[in-house]
């Protein structure tokens, strides 16, 4: 089994964090954007930042350069886990095919991205696998990765940060409490690390 490598390019924020006391947005939101290597394969997953910001931060945290990236995952199709899309025409584009079905029923004027993707399946690095977790929307999948540290779980809004993690707890838009609930918990099983849609990584 290969080793994957991980690096946080963007630590993500939430608009507004009930566990800081807030009730109204206060801040702009983006997604935690990760990049994981497996020899010379390189997928970047949920490229949240606008092209101009994601860049500068792809090769400070990396040294890389967009060119560099060969494939994309999104855990889910909100539009702050793709911001930064267009920075990597390139690239191929990959999501679960759970995913991209409920993406073309809920918003069928997003049709010219969804045509852009590939269902993931089949395609993704050795040491990387789809791990299905719904609750946050129908169709959510995170990635599991082999590290040195163990086995990380980039959970896309699965988990939105440690708060929700400790609470288990889904976000206040989540398509199903209860199935949020489920999925957080199976997360604490499999997980050594997570890596959050909105923080930073975490130990279980």
């Amino acid at each position: 089994m290969s080793t994957v490598k991980f690096a946080v390019i963007n630590i993500g924020t939430l608009s507004m964090n009930k566990f800081w006391g807030e009730t109204e947005r206060v801040r702009s939101a983006t997604a935690t954007c990760t990049l994981l290597e497996v020899g010379d394969q390189r997928l970047l997953v949920d490229p949240s930042p606008y092209p101009e910001q994601l860049e500068p931060m792809l090769f400070a945290r990396t040294g890389l350069r967009p060119e560099a990236i060969d494939a994309l995952f999104l855990t889910h199709w909100h539009g702050d886990h793709r911001f930064g899309l267009d920075l990597f025409p390139h690239a191929s584009w990959w999501m679960a095919e759970a995913g991209l079905k409920k993406w073309r029923e809920s918003s069928p004027q997003d049709s010219a991205w969804i045509e852009r993707f590939v269902p993931a399946e089949r395609r993704l690095p050795e040491g990387i696998s789809l791990f299905a977790s719904p609750g946050h929307t129908h169709g959510h999948h995170s990635l599991r990765a082999t590290t040195r540290w163990g086995n990380l779980i980039v959970s896309g809004d699965a988990v939105m940060g440690l708060n929700w993690f400790e609470a288990e707890e889904g976000f206040h838009n989540c398509v199903d409490f209860a199935l949020a609930t489920e999925t957080i918990r199976r997360i604490r099983q499999a997980a050594d690390l997570v890596i959050p849609g909105h923080g930073n990584w975490f130990p279980v």
